[in-house]
């Protein structure tokens, strides 16, 4: 059975890289509690408007959760890189930041603290980065505890907000400590809560470009796919249409290939077709398109180009590709070498469709490989 317990896949980011997010968007919010807990305590008149036990239990676990959000910070920092999964690290943040969240919305009242804001912030944070285990525990957490403290609200064990007194408000208006905790706690909420989504949403706009360049290349030689080429020359046959100049299709494919893979191994033969994609990724112009069509079958699509000007660009990738040595699967320097050559048949296409214009070149490579190959065959459309 597959294990639900590790983070979501972010390509190019590591289960080390999410922890460190999460202690990110929650560590601050933990320290600027602390801090107002202990201004609380150290304030004179505090008794009068704060519980000061209730405000002891909180200083004391929002000390513990950002002295232990730091040590793993330290102990995480060296091995953000590593790739490996953690999933007890995972569960521990999510319990520790579920905790000290649920504590601060009990102390100052779970349903009208602006610490809410932060809640739903780690939540979708967690969701995001941490595994559904981890976020569901945290949550369960959450409910458990915040289901305890309404029934002991209920049965009047607790108040409301064990923090706050009737004396943190004047005739219902807040105190100017509460009304700026409540405006700071709901600021750096909302502000890791920014940062976080445009960091995730530019990391989903980056993954989606990545995706989308993968859907239309080969991944072995880094051309265009058939799908991507076949694309490019409906588009050129429009543009051939409106502008009136011709554009010119040419199809490759080594020579005995099958020979190489039998003879030298099918190692050695995807040497031979990445440096076939090699070369023509370095003889192409910017608007022409190298395509792998298949198997050792490779297209170029040359827009604004006569047959003359697509003889030439041919026969420099045929001369160049039998001037290449290639190493056998062999070891040692004494290793077997051997060479191959390549084959190709073009069309100038002036009025034809794209799917005529490939059948025209594919039936001149036949030419090609029929007349000895190694070899170039182009002609211009009747």
């Amino acid at each position: 059975m597959k294990d639900t317990s590790l983070a979501p896949p972010l390509r190019g980011t590591t289960p080390a890289q999410h922890c460190l997010m999460i202690i990110a968007t929650g560590l601050p919010i933990f320290a600027l509690q602390w801090l107002t807990f202990h201004r609380l305590l150290a304030h004179p008149d505090a008794a009068v408007v704060t519980w000061p036990a209730a405000v002891r239990l909180g200083l004391v676990v929002m000390a513990v959760t950002t002295l232990i959000d730091i040590a793993i910070v330290l102990w995480l920092w060296p091995r953000r890189q590593r790739p490996a999964a953690l999933p007890r690290l995972e569960m521990l943040l999510a319990v520790l930041h579920t905790g000290g969240l649920v504590t601060i919305g009990i102390l100052f009242g779970p349903y009208t603290s602006p610490v809410n804001m932060a809640a739903v912030i780690s939540l979708i944070v967690g969701l995001a980065l941490l595994g559904r285990r981890a976020v569901v525990t945290g949550f369960l957490l959450s409910v458990a505890g915040l289901a305890i403290c309404q029934g002991l609200v209920m049965a009047g064990v607790l108040p409301y907000s064990p923090v706050l007194v009737p004396g943190t408000f004047i005739r219902d208006v807040p105190l100017a400590w509460w009304m700026n905790w409540r405006d700071l706690m709901f600021a750096a909420a909302l502000l890791s809560g920014v940062v976080f989504m445009g960091w995730l949403f530019a990391r989903i706009d980056r993954q989606r470009q990545e995706l989308e360049e993968l859907s239309r290349t080969d991944g072995l030689t880094g051309l265009a796919n058939r799908r991507h080429f076949m694309e490019r020359l409906e588009v050129e046959t429009f543009r051939r249409d409106r502008y009136q100049r011709p554009f010119c299709v040419v199809l490759c494919d080594a020579d005995h290939f099958k020979k190489v893979n039998d003879t030298w191994g099918h190692h050695a033969g995807d040497k031979v077709l990445r440096k076939i994609g090699e070369i023509l990724s370095n003889l192409r112009r910017p608007p022409d398109v190298a395509a792998r069509f298949g198997g050792e079958e490779f297209a170029l699509l040359l827009p604004e180009t006569n047959a003359e000007q697509a003889q030439a660009i041919c026969e420099r990738l045929r001369a160049m590709l039998e001037a290449e040595e290639f190493d056998s699967d062999g070891r040692g320097e004494d290793r077997p070498r051997f060479r191959v050559t390549i084959s190709m048949g073009g069309v100038e296409c002036r009025r034809a469709t794209g799917e005529d214009a490939l059948k025209a070149a594919d039936q001149n490579l036949y030419a090609a490989k029929a007349g000895g190959r190694n070899r170039v065959v182009l002609s211009v459309e009747a």
